[in-house]
């Protein structure tokens, strides 16, 4: 076939990069693809074991900041969800006839064990990349951004919310507020309405086992930040594991977990008010330490550890996120799946078998 054909660098036949490569792969010539292998060939043959070894360390600490990254975004969307969700269970229930408070109870229950178990999957999930066996074929991983969204849309789909946009505007209200700041908003707006007991018992037991299911779920995240963080300390540097450290303390304080024995409203409200404050509390530690963590990722490691040249935040030499959180160029990704016919190995994972494939290619 021609020079210029559109193949997998052996000659044979046209074809493009599968759709286990990212959305926006690009198809390699196998002009492109010799040119490829001969710049990395010479790039790595030029490189001492002693610069390898160097660069080795610093990659395989971005990939434990990128897994613990992940584990840190699966936790905190949980925790997004689960206090959008008790909200939107109250705003349907505001709306609704005390009669019909059971069904948007029912429908609530539903949603928030869905989202349990999507947190649980998450990091199960990217748990395994580190365990992983460096012998499968690999594919690149999804932006975790779109997870989380997607995530939140399934779960406004499950509850019935009429707007899963405004549901999940309420899950980050106050995110971002600085401590100790004056809490005014949807939220405490939503809660307002269980101050008073309700009369009707239909309504009354469907607005308790919200807070009973809403609570218990929160005491369970309590204890997923707690895990994490007793994981993921000894991964990061010192000055961050002492912020963490300070930071997960303040969760058990008597601040967080007191609640008023002098209150005249339903005590309801109360034990719903503090169990959505120790979720955002809990909720914004995690979006703290997830920033830190996206941070340590990509400072770790700047450049491509395939082709050496530096990442960049878009086009050919963006990073892609690979299945055992290895990061490589989209640039490198491409190629590699191209000349492996479609089924790449990471070339981290398995280092010394990558660069042999690409110089017993160059000789073909």
């Amino acid at each position: 076939g021609s020079e210029n054909q559109v193949v997998y660098c052996s000659r044979r036949v046209g074809v493009t990069l599968p759709t286990m490569s990212s959305s926006s792969s690009q198809v390699k010539t196998s002009e492109e693809c010799s040119m490829w292998m001969q710049r990395v060939h010479e790039k790595h043959s030029k490189r001492s074991p002693e610069a390898w070894e160097a660069a080795k360390q610093r990659i395989e600490q971005a990939r434990q900041s990128e897994v613990s990254m992940r584990k840190c975004k699966a936790v905190k969307g949980h925790a997004i969800r689960s206090r959008a969700l008790a909200a939107e269970g109250l705003r349907q229930m505001a709306v609704s006839a005390p009669t019909a408070a059971m069904e948007v109870q029912e429908r609530w229950r539903s949603a928030q064990e869905a989202s349990s178990r999507m947190q649980m999957e998450a990091v199960s999930k990217v748990s395994s990349c580190l365990r992983a066996a460096p012998g499968m074929q690999e594919a690149v991983l999804r932006n975790a951004d779109e997870s989380e969204d997607e995530a939140m849309a399934e779960v406004a789909g499950l509850v019935g919310a009429a707007d899963a946009s405004a549901m999940a505007a309420l899950g980050t209200e106050g995110l971002d507020a600085a401590p100790g700041a004056a809490r005014a908003g949807n939220v405490d707006a939503l809660l307002q309405q269980l101050r008073k007991e309700p009369a009707d018992e239909s309504e009354c037991g469907a607005k308790f086992m919200l807070y009973e299911g809403y609570a218990s779920e929160v005491e369970q995240m309590r204890g997923s930040l707690l895990t994490f963080h007793e994981e993921t300390r000894p991964t990061v540097p010192a000055v961050i594991a002492a912020d963490m450290d300070k930071q997960v303390k303040g969760i058990d304080s008597a601040e967080a977990m007191g609640i008023p024995d002098d209150a005249h409203e339903w005590f309801v409200f109360h034990m719903m008010r503090q169990a959505e404050r120790n979720n955002l509390k809990m909720a914004s530690i995690l979006d703290g330490f997830e920033k830190k963590l996206e941070f340590l990722a990509k400072n770790d490691q700047t450049e491509c550890p395939v082709c050496l040249d530096p990442f960049t935040e878009g086009g050919e030499h963006a990073a892609e996120t690979l299945g055992c959180c290895h990061k490589v160029c989209k640039e490198c990704w491409d190629s590699w799946s191209a000349v492996m016919h479609g089924r790449p190995f990471c070339p981290l994972c398995r280092h010394d078998e990558f660069l042999g494939a690409v110089a017993a290619r160059m000789t073909d």
